[in-house]
């Protein structure tokens, strides 16, 4: 009798492990990110930036949301930068694929910031635009590309962030031809017409 029960036990124990893990792995959002991506390197000065997409997915802690961040770094992207209020900016603009290329389907204003380093890490000035899921500019594939810059004294230094892609879709909605693995809209060259005024670092 001992001997069921522990086998019981055991076979229970499992049990709830293998329902655990089975739980665990569900995706628990419906966003695609990229972190981290660094887009300058040299004179001084890293700039890394964060691209962003999400969109409303029944069941799934989620929103119609497109983000962007920057952050800045010492060469070498190692060590946090305290730049003032103003020397960096940020943009993101969601794309939609339209069978053969990447369209401008929603882009945000510039925001502007300082940048710094906290116990958390490195941050910078952050954007959230609400792009209006697939109802805004149709069913299909969709990526957000952010712009992630920072003043250095002369000229704004930085680049682009590409979120990647996902499928914004009502349901039944039947798919279309989907993007190549890898695909980006062109990258955007922009800058911000603000210039910040002349501080010290």
């Amino acid at each position: 009798m001992p001997m069921s029960r522990l086998s019981l036990k055991a076979t229970l124990c499992l049990f709830v492990a293998l329902l655990t893990a089975a739980l665990w792995t569900q995706p628990a959002s419906a966003y695609t990110w990229a972190r981290r991506v660094t887009v300058y390197n040299a004179s001084g000065l890293c700039v890394q930036g964060d691209a962003g997409i999400d969109h409303r997915k029944p069941g799934v802690l989620s929103g119609n949301l497109a983000y962007s961040e920057t952050y800045a770094f010492t060469q070498g992207c190692g060590t946090g930068l305290n730049s003032p209020d103003g020397w960096a900016a940020t943009r993101v603009t969601v794309f939609r694929w339209n069978g053969s290329a990447w369209a401008t389907c929603r882009t945000s204003a510039w925001k502007f910031g300082a940048t710094g380093v906290n116990r958390w890490g490195a941050w910078g000035p952050e954007q959230v635009l609400d792009w209006g899921g697939w109802a805004s500019c149709g069913a299909g594939f969709y990526g957000a590309q952010a712009r992630a810059l920072v003043w250095d004294g002369s000229q704004w230094r930085g680049g682009n962030v590409w979120s990647g892609f996902e499928q914004a879709s009502p349901t039944g909605f039947a798919s279309m031809r989907q993007p190549a693995p890898g695909s980006a809209p062109a990258a955007q060259s922009d800058v911000p017409a603000f210039r910040p005024a002349a501080q010290t670092r």
